[in-house]
């Protein structure tokens, strides 16, 4: 009896904690999508309670939306020498002695890949401005084009854009957690979305009225910071909708079109061939 006890005991307690493991860190996805990664067809279920999809459209997700096979335009990176550059992430933000790349494009577009000089070597700065050349190649052309570079740092994991110099900057860290995770074309996309369409269109009239209008926000994310970040949130689901139609999910589909009609539309534009 006592012996039976015990091995009850000790295996209430692996389940106790395989649960409290298993339970951490679980992102936050709508109950009625939740299928939405085993290709389930189903109905969107939305009752018009205005709740988002998802935290967030890349982190936690689960969703694949621009696949490493995806074709790209990536020709050829150049390592240009050492110079001073700015670059955020790690203060000074004045780099006196940058590693700077070029990269190319089969069209004859070039953007510099700037990596901060706390990667401490050549071959290291190398390795970081490789694992995001074909990323940048399968951008939409007209947001590839308005890049000037990007500028990459050892450090903390962060990535954030700057429309008005139009780079973005990412950390070494989350460059390696993005692509752990099979998210750095999203993480990528993002990016350069607010780089190209924050300033043309994030307080414009047109987006306002769609917003408004809609009524809903496809991720928290975008509804805590519908300024900044609604255009970026929305735009990787529309833009999958429209160059890779059946990528999502049905019910994610369903609940694009019938929930965020007018900013679908918006988007959609600019997505199509």
């Amino acid at each position: 009896m006592k012996l039976n006890s015990y091995c009850r005991i000790f295996y209430l307690s692996i389940i106790l904690v395989f649960t409290n493991c298993a339970s951490e860190d679980k992102p936050f996805i709508r109950e009625d999508l939740i299928n939405q990664e085993n290709g389930s067809d189903d109905e969107n279920t939305n009752e018009g309670d205005n709740t988002p999809l998802f935290e967030f459209s890349v982190s936690g997700t689960g969703i694949d939306y621009i696949k490493s096979t995806d074709p790209d335009t990536f020709l050829a990176i150049e390592y240009l020498g050492q110079f001073a550059k700015e670059i955020p992430g790690v203060e000074p933000t004045l780099d006196s002695n940058a590693y700077v790349f070029e990269a190319s494009f089969t069209d004859g577009k070039k953007i510099g890949i700037w990596c901060r000089s706390n990667f401490e070597t050549l071959q290291r700065a190398t390795e970081y401005a490789n694992k995001l050349t074909d990323k940048l190649g399968k951008l939409p052309v007209f947001m590839r084009d308005e890049l000037s570079h990007v500028a990459v740092f050892s450090g903390a994991s962060r990535a954030s854009a700057e429309p008005d110099g139009k780079f973005f900057f990412i950390s070494d860290k989350r460059i390696d957690d993005r692509l752990a995770d099979n998210q750095l074309e999203e993480t990528v996309f993002h990016e350069t979305t607010h780089v190209y369409f924050e300033k043309r269109y994030g307080t414009s009239t047109t987006w306002k009225n769609a917003q408004n209008t809609d009524g809903i926000f496809v991720t928290e994310y975008a509804e805590d910071n519908p300024k900044v970040e609604d255009i970026p949130e929305t735009a990787i689901f529309v833009y999958t909708m429209v160059k890779y139609p059946g990528r999502l999910s049905q019910n994610i589909e369903n609940w694009v079109k019938e929930n965020i009609p007018n900013r679908y539309e918006f988007l959609e534009t600019f997505f199509e061939d």
